[in-house]
């Protein structure tokens, strides 16, 4: 173990004791943390990295905290958090080097309004840079894979570049895995005024869609389920479109419901618990394995749980 004297002096930054996790999730479930770091700058964050590192105690990296279920145990170790400590970024013609805590939605507000294309499509996910190029997320046709030139990590107690031709991008996956991403470089397209206007009407339809069957005004993790891969689901549909059919809209697990606008997000309609999510989730699991023959692979993370309980 740690004394907590030992932690302050080598962190400049925030340090918390127990601190819930309530607090620092989108879903706003899960317990306490040992430890909640939150480093100064990105000098600060790999001191932090490198003192659990030496010490082989475990930590955990979060950026928004947007697509996290945390155990109602909450996490052992630590929780280390990039938003404050890598959160810049430069534009430099069409090129962007962004800091992993950027918020998704920031940069892609803002590199389209300087008509800078490949990322404009991906501003409803609310996620940071990291765990976007982490997961290759996507939508409307764009994905972080289309846009990366390299991915700066920290590894053996140093940073390290990597080539996007190095780097396996598939559907919500890379080859990454569990790397501490600390910043990406891409490569956007310039575009012309009239490309520009085309996609902000794309951009508007989308976003009216989304509002219309997410729901926003509810503490959630967005989607539950990554869509099945067409070799594995002979209906085609998606992984809401499949817990819709198997009539799951509205069910309950104490403060959990599978809303009622999109099967493949789970709310948390007031005091839900972990526990209640873990329940919905391998509901909805089984049944689409029965109805379907599908079995569901997770979109959002688990944190404090040793393994998917179904």
């Amino acid at each position: 173990m740690i004394s907590t004297e030992e932690l302050l002096d080598a962190i400049k930054g925030r340090v918390l004791l127990g601190e819930s996790m309530k607090e620092h999730t989108a879903l706003k479930v899960g317990g306490s943390a040992d430890f909640y770091v939150d480093p100064l700058d990105r000098d600060d964050l790999c001191r932090a990295l490198s003192f659990f590192e030496e010490r082989n105690l475990p930590y955990t990296l979060i950026g928004r905290g947007t697509n996290l279920v945390v155990h109602d145990d909450g996490i052992r170790g630590a929780v280390i958090v990039t938003s404050r400590a890598l959160g810049n970024y430069t534009i430099k013609k069409n090129i962007l080097t962004c800091s992993a805590g950027v918020p998704l939605p920031v940069i892609a507000e803002k590199t389209f309004s300087l008509s800078l294309g490949g990322l404009e499509m991906l501003q409803g996910i609310p996620g940071t840079i990291g765990g976007a190029v982490a997961m290759n997320a996507g939508a409307y046709g764009q994905e972080m894979s289309g846009v990366v030139s390299w991915v700066e990590i920290f590894e053996n107690g140093k940073p390290r570049v990597i080539s996007a031709e190095d780097i396996r991008f598939g559907y919500r996956y890379s080859s990454l895995g569990e790397s501490v991403i600390l910043g990406s470089g891409m490569k956007l397209e310039k575009l012309s005024t009239a490309e520009h206007g085309r996609r902000s009407q794309l951009r508007r339809e989308a976003f009216e869609k989304r509002a219309l069957s997410q729901p926003l005004s509810w503490p959630n993790a967005g989607s539950v389920f990554r869509n099945p891969r067409p070799e594995e689901n002979p209906s085609g549909l998606s992984a809401g479109q499949m817990i819709d059919a198997c009539g799951l809209k509205g069910t309950c697990k104490g403060g959990a419901m599978i809303s009622q606008e999109h099967a493949n997000i789970i709310i948390n309609t007031g005091e839900a618990a972990s526990a209640d999510v873990m329940e919905l989730i391998c509901l909805a699991k089984e049944h689409v394995r029965k109805m379907f023959g599908v079995s569901l692979e997770l979109e959002v993370k688990l944190l404090g749980y040793e393994k998917t309980l179904c």
